[in-house]
C-alpha cells in the first residue's frame, strides 16, 4: 500500500524546489525530504519524476511535480491553516494569476540578468526585473504585511523564494530593489517574508548560495536552467 506521508525530492540550493519545501513546513505536513540531482537523468529518477522535474512530491503512490503546481497540491491535500490558496473563488484567482505573473514577468529577468555576459542585456533584465516587481506590488492588498493583507498565501511563497536570495543578483550585478517610496511596500513585505520559521528552516547560509550561483554570473553553467534563462523563458 502506498503511503500517505509525502516525499519531496527536492535540492537544496532551489528556490523553486523551497516553493514546494516551504509549503509542506508551512501546512505542518510531515514528510521525508531526499535530496535530489535534477540534472542526473537517471532511469531511477525518472520513475520518480517523469519528466525529470524537480522539485516533485511522491505521494500515495503518485507524483506531482512543477513547483507551482506542487504549492496548489500541498494546499488541496492537506486543507488546514494557513491556506495557501484562499477559500473566497476570487481571491483564490487572484494569488492564481499573481502568481504567474511572477513566474512569467520576474523570475526570468532575474535569471536573466544573470546568465546574460553583456551590459545591455543584464541591464535590460533588470529594469523589465523591477518592472515586474512593481506590478505585483501595487497589486497587494491593503491591511499587509502579505500579498493579500493580514492572509499569507502561495503569492508570498512565490517571489519570496526569490525575493530572499536578491543579494546574489547585487553580488554579482548589482541589482538592487530601490529604497524609493515605490518600492517601500517591497522592503516591508521580505523583511516578514524572511523572519517567518520556514523560510528560517529552508534558506540556506548566504556564501552557499553565492557559491552556487557563481557558474551561472560567470557564464559556464550548461544546466537546462541556465539555457531557458538565456533564452528569455522561465527554468
Amino acid at each position: 500500500m502506498a503511503s500517505d506521508k509525502p516525499s519531496l525530492y527536492t535540492a537544496w540550493h532551489s528556490p523553486f524546489g523551497w516553493r514546494a519545501w516551504i509549503s509542506l513546513l508551512e501546512k505542518g505536513v510531515e514528510f521525508d525530504y531526499h535530496e535530489t540531482d535534477p540534472y542526473e537523468k537517471s532511469p531511477e529518477w525518472f520513475k520518480i519524476s517523469p519528466r525529470g522535474l524537480a522539485p516533485c512530491i511522491r505521494h500515495k503512490g503518485k507524483s506531482v511535480y512543477e513547483s507551482t503546481i506542487c504549492m496548489e497540491y500541498i494546499d488541496e491535500a492537506w486543507p488546514c491553516t494557513p491556506r495557501l490558496l484562499p477559500e473566497d473563488p476570487y481571491d483564490r484567482a487572484y494569488v492564481r494569476m499573481w502568481t504567474d505573473h511572477v513566474n512569467k514577468k520576474i523570475i526570468p529577468h532575474i535569471f536573466g540578468m544573470i546568465v546574460h555576459q553583456t551590459a545591455t542585456e543584464q541591464e535590460k533584465s533588470k529594469q523589465d526585473a523591477l518592472d515586474g516587481i512593481a506590478a505585483y506590488i501595487e497589486a497587494m492588498r491593503d491591511g499587509g504585511p502579505y500579498f493579500l493583507g493580514q492572509n499569507f498565501s502561495m503569492a508570498d511563497i512565490a517571489l519570496g523564494t526569490f525575493g530572499s536570495i536578491f543579494f546574489c543578483m547585487e553580488h554579482y550585478r548589482g541589482f538592487k530593489v530601490p529604497n524609493e517610496a515605490k518600492f517601500v511596500k517591497f522592503h516591508d513585505w521580505i523583511q516578514t517574508i524572511v523572519a517567518r520559521k520556514s523560510w528560517q528552516t529552508v534558506l540556506p547560509p548566504r556564501e552557499q548560495v553565492l557559491e552556487d550561483w557563481r557558474p551561472y554570473a560567470e557564464g559556464v553553467a550548461q544546466t537546462e536552467l541556465a539555457k531557458a534563462a538565456k533564452q528569455g523563458k522561465t527554468p
